[in-house]
């Protein structure tokens, strides 16, 4: 499959699923794969002094532009809130490898043949190395 152009990047959604927990009371999360491949191009914002005072833990957010005309001929995408974007591609990408945490959506409030997405990002980060199951 050939890049979209002025997307450089490549990745996969997940969700996560809700998992019962075990006998010791925890759970693992586990999650599955909604879209791959998926065009991306992801840029780094400055966050806002609203945003830093209303709690926002990560002084770093990002902005992406996901291309989804290979999914649906209606053009269904369903990202939401919390789903999660993994750069697959390229290796050279400082992004490469890493996860990002979906923190929001901008529709388009116009039939836009491109069928493109915008989202807010931020970077994923764990406690420990465990990856989805």
């Amino acid at each position: 499959m050939t890049n979209i152009a002025g997307l450089n990047l490549t990745g996969r959604v997940w969700r996560l699923l809700q998992a019962p927990d075990d006998d010791q009371g925890g759970s693992v999360p586990t999650g599955m794969i909604l879209y791959e491949p998926v065009f991306s191009r992801i840029k780094s914002e400055k966050p806002t002094l609203a945003l830093l005072e209303q709690g926002l833990e990560t002084p770093e957010i990002f902005s992406a532009h996901f291309s989804y005309s290979a999914y649906s001929s209606t053009g269904t995408f369903d990202v939401q809130h919390n789903d999660q974007y993994e750069v697959t591609a390229p290796q050279i990408s400082s992004f490469y490898g890493k996860k990002f945490v979906i923190i929001g959506v901008q529709h388009s409030s116009f039939d836009d043949q491109r069928r493109y997405l915008q989202c807010t990002l931020r970077r994923l980060e764990t406690a420990n190395s465990n990856n989805l199951q």
